[in-house]
């Protein structure tokens, strides 16, 4: 992922004026929500027409664009995870019980980060395509994968078809002759496999819907996806404990896309959940009453 103070730390290909203004912004943070380009270049010493080229190089239609998405970038940053450290969520010498309690904090604090992340537009508009796909192709590796099976169990308890594929090399030939009528989903943390993206410029080409499932930032794969959804997106790529965030998080959106498309048609999707489940776990019991 790369995150607008990422790119205003590096200073990459930066000439000295542009260095000052990065550095400018780092300090300034959220107060430049009520700073104008004109304001800002006074302070610099600088030509308004400078604050924009800055904004513009950094990807942005101008410095209105850019302040916006800086803004809501840095109240992202800022919230959550004020007690616990998703990296490193417990220490060395902690009691068992007490590592228990601090994990359970951090899954609290990863819903609610991945729920400030979902907007109800983006959201829709997934639901609405996933609704009128014949099949839905899920690309990921390692755990994601697995993850993924649970949402294709439940989708296809409700008529709905999911393949997922775990080699990042055939997505391109799969893109390349699937029928038009699908949705591809990739769950990619960095967003920046090669291997993957290859296949997203063939689905792109060939106008396949594509949604991402990502960090928060710029990436190649969110630049190029025609739907995003994001990850709390805390934990360093290698330098973490478990990549717990990732996980609960990919699950918690799969789960939303679920109960979303259920939702649907709600009587309809319970009948066929029912009516299939009891006919294939036909003997199936417990004597627990309250799971009966």
């Amino acid at each position: 992922m790369i995150l607008i103070e990422d790119l205003l730390k590096e200073q990459k290909n930066m000439t000295a004026v542009e260095k000052k203004i990065a550095q400018y912004l780092l300090k300034q943070k959220e107060q430049i929500q009520h700073q104008s380009a004109h304001y800002i270049a006074s302070q610099l010493y600088t030509h308004p027409s400078m604050i924009t080229r800055f904004c513009q190089k950094l990807g942005f239609h101008g410095y209105g664009d850019f302040q916006t998405t800086y803004l809501k970038e840095i109240n992202y940053v800022q919230t959550h995870f004020q007690e616990v450290d998703p990296n490193y969520p417990f220490q060395q010498k902690d009691k068992n019980i007490v590592i228990a309690h601090k994990m359970g904090q951090l899954y609290h604090e990863i819903i609610d980060d991945t729920l400030s992340l979902v907007q109800h537009d983006s959201l829709q508009s997934v639901i609405n395509v996933l609704s009128r796909c014949q099949i839905v192709y899920v690309y990921s590796a390692g755990t994601q994968a697995d993850l993924a099976q649970t949402f294709k169990e439940k989708m296809l308890k409700i008529g709905k078809n999911v393949v997922i594929e775990t080699r990042m090399n055939e997505l391109f030939y799969r893109a390349s002759f699937c029928d038009q009528n699908c949705l591809f989903i990739i769950i990619s943390y960095s967003g920046e496999v090669e291997s993957q993206l290859r296949g997203v410029k063939k689905l792109k080409e060939r106008q396949i819907p594509l949604l991402a499932i990502t960090t928060y930032g710029e990436n190649a794969l969110s630049k190029e996806a025609d739907y995003v959804l994001y990850v709390s997106t805390r934990e360093h790529l290698i330098q973490n404990l478990g990549s717990f965030a990732m996980n609960v998080s990919v699950l918690f959106i799969l789960d939303i896309l679920y109960v979303s498309i259920f939702n649907t048609d709600y009587y309809k999707h319970y009948q066929q959940k029912i009516s299939a489940s009891q006919g294939y776990e036909l003997f199936r019991h417990s004597n627990n009453p309250k799971i009966k």
